[in-house]
């Protein structure tokens, strides 16, 4: 009896040790999920076709330096990432309000649909940065999101950035 009871315990202190292991490999502030966040951080993914409307908009529009609506002229591979670059002919600026009439900016490899010539697009890109945080794509996405950034930015002017972070 009394091996068996040892054994029992020594197989549930076993066990427990293990679940315990692959809790901490597996949980969200392990190392490998830490990293992962690290190159999510760094890559800030693009909101796109899906996204709809922000959380905060105005907080969104102060924290972006780029708010523009134009055609796609130019895409470019940007040597060694897995980004293009991508250069609008600017038919409205948002912000700056009186802004270039040609933009370019860095867009995920996978953003989606694929910047293309010729498209019709909507782009924000946040201050700081290089690449879009926004990507609308043809009519329909960018009169949505049309319709969220001339509702919001009004507000955005008196809208504060939190310093080095963005929404």
């Amino acid at each position: 009896m009394r091996i068996a009871l040892g054994s029992l315990a020594s197989a549930a202190a076993f066990a427990l040790v293990v679940g315990f292991g692959w809790m901490v490999t597996h949980s969200p502030g392990s190392a490998d999920s830490g990293a992962r966040a690290t190159s999510d951080a760094k890559s800030a993914p693009v909101r796109g076709a899906d996204s709809g409307r922000p959380a905060d908009p105005a907080l969104e529009l102060a924290c972006s330096r780029l708010v523009v609506e134009g055609t796609v002229t130019r895409v470019e591979p940007e040597q060694g990432t897995a980004r293009n670059r991508v250069t609008l002919t600017v038919t409205h600026s948002y912000k700056p309000t009186h802004g270039p009439a040609e933009v370019s900016f860095l867009l995920d490899g996978g953003a989606r649909p694929a910047p293309r010539t010729g498209q019709h697009v909507l782009v924000t890109v946040r201050t700081g940065q290089q690449h879009a945080s926004l990507w609308a794509v043809g009519d329909p996405r960018v009169a949505a999101d049309r319709a969220w950034i001339t509702e919001a930015l009004p507000d955005s002017l008196h809208t504060t950035c939190p310093s080095g972070e963005a929404p």
